[in-house]
């Protein structure tokens, strides 16, 4: 069986795709893949499948969804119970989210910069669309929130990785998107002004600081982060743009917790941060 769950969420065997239908069984499954290969107790499913709510016989109506989810999959005896709780068997290779991660993973230890844009250009293939797309409850929206992050985390060292490869016209262009949709990170900031910078578009890299700064300070009241702001001056200066600094990952911090480890991956090891750390600064404006 495959699951793909990056994306509108399906289901597929040898013979093609495999329908599911109904609201509550496609949760259920997601529930159960988000947590594959573990047991997970009856009281989580339920209430993953009532929102929390009190939900009369919800115990027997739990096992008719399993029963009938049992049916639809081509290998229903994959979905066992035991310990007040049920177990979903994945096997190696099945699970988008696992090749994703896997490909990330070999990515992110990669030394050569071109192995490790290679790696991750092939890990961002699995990725469809939002993340157990038409689902929306809590705990598969923690997952989504999760896989999203790793995905713009991913991205980043992306195009890290196409810097140190000379590649900063290129770059340029596709960290202007990523800025566009994600205009708070301030990594991608820091790449997009450097991208510029190093393709020879030093008036667009000082534009780019000046609407990171005001969107940081308007949205959150604070000044872009040292590294943004240590960049600005070496432009302004006029220092010509020397080897890449690679940036090395990290955690990003803002406005309470950091973002990129309350829901970095394993294979995002925020602790290896050394240096300077992404963030803000209170603004006097």
């Amino acid at each position: 069986m495959r699951f793909e769950v990056l994306g509108t969420f399906s289901i597929s065997s040898g013979s093609g795709s495999v329908p599911l239908h109904g609201r509550m069984r496609r949760t259920l499954l997601g529930v159960l893949l988000v947590r594959a290969n573990t047991f997970v107790p009856v009281n989580v499913l339920t209430e993953a499948l009532w929102d929390s709510k009190w939900e009369p016989r919800a115990v027997p109506k739990l096992h008719w969804h399993v029963h009938k989810l049992r049916q639809a999959l081509p290998e229903g005896d994959r979905l066992v119970f035991d310990n007040g709780g049920y177990r979903l068997e994945v096997h190696p290779g099945e699970l988008d989210v696992e090749t994703f991660e896997t490909l990330a993973g070999q990515a992110l230890k990669a030394t050569d910069p071109a192995q490790r844009a290679s790696l991750i250009r092939q890990a961002l293939t699995h990725w469809h669309g939002a993340p157990y797309e038409g689902l929306d409850v809590p705990l598969l929206s923690d997952e989504t929130m999760r896989l999203s992050e790793h995905r713009l985390v991913l991205l980043e060292e992306l195009y890290q990785a196409e810097l140190d490869l000379g590649r900063h016209a290129s770059a340029a262009v596709e960290l202007a998107d990523l800025v566009r949709r994600h205009p708070l990170r301030q990594r991608a900031q820091y790449l997009l002004m450097d991208a510029l910078w190093r393709a020879g578009r030093t008036s667009d890299a000082l534009a780019a600081y000046r609407r990171a700064r005001r969107i940081s300070v308007d949205q959150l009241g604070l000044e872009p982060g040292p590294e943004l702001r240590l960049l600005e001056r070496r432009i302004l200066a006029g220092e010509v743009a020397g080897p890449v600094r690679t940036v090395p990952r990290r955690c990003f911090t803002g406005p309470g917790e950091p973002t990129g480890c309350r829901f970095a991956p394993a294979w995002v090891t925020c602790l290896r941060a050394s240096g300077l750390v992404f963030g803000y600064v209170p603004s006097e404006s």
